[in-house]
């Protein structure tokens, strides 16, 4: 009897991200990589007519957040697992994830073996979150107040907003996308845990970062 194999798709904006799950999918032989998918809405479609085992998700996506596509994914297709696939570490955002379905959270600076493991693992419902992650998600309420640690182009572009620039002048500016711009400011509101631009203005002034 022809042993299953698990069919599995990667949700990602970043082509060198996906140029390296791709080839640990492909060495695979229980794995079979059905599709990579550079935004939500193509992913979702594919999903509307595609059986699938497993989708990779980045958190970071343009034009509709991880958290979101997540939450979609679940509701339609309560077999499919969803692994996210971040670089982020604030709790916030770890516990909307899993509030929105997510089956398993990994960093992507994993290692190829911990994500091939995870992959089973959430076939078997049997996920075990990374160290680090733990620490964040148990760590006591009282440090959910710490200063989130920014990039240089986050700082770069909480200065502009705050300044009242809109994500066309920042875009100039910085000689980047507009919908790099706005995945920037969707990553330091989740960061914040902030819904606006007002409130992130305001937060960050608190912190002591504007």
């Amino acid at each position: 009897m022809k042993e299953h194999k698990l069919s599995i798709i990667i949700v990602e904006d970043h082509s060198i991200v996906v140029e390296g799950l791709s080839s640990i999918l492909r060495n695979e032989e229980r794995m079979n990589l059905k599709g990579s998918f550079s935004n939500a809405e193509d992913a979702l479609q594919f999903l509307a007519s595609n059986t699938t085992d497993v989708v990779l998700l980045d958190i970071g996506l343009p034009e509709m957040p991880g958290t979101e596509v997540c939450r979609i994914i679940k509701n339609q297709y309560r077999s499919t697992k969803v692994i996210a696939l971040t670089n982020h570490t604030e709790k916030s955002v770890i516990q909307e994830m899993l509030e929105n379905g997510a089956d398993g959270y990994l960093l992507k600076n994993t290692s190829k073996q911990d994500l091939v493991n995870a992959i089973f693992q959430v076939m078997n419902n049997t996920f075990i979150m990374q160290a680090e992650l733990q620490k964040v998600l148990f760590a006591p309420a009282a440090m959910k107040e710490s200063v989130p640690r920014l990039t240089t182009r986050e700082k770069e572009i909480l200065l502009l907003v705050s300044e009242g620039a809109t994500t066309a002048v920042i875009s100039r500016q910085l000689f980047i996308s507009t919908q790099t711009v706005e995945t920037h400011r969707r990553n330091l509101m989740q960061k914040f845990e902030v819904n606006n631009s007002a409130a992130l203005i305001r937060k960050a002034t608190e912190k002591g970062l504007l």
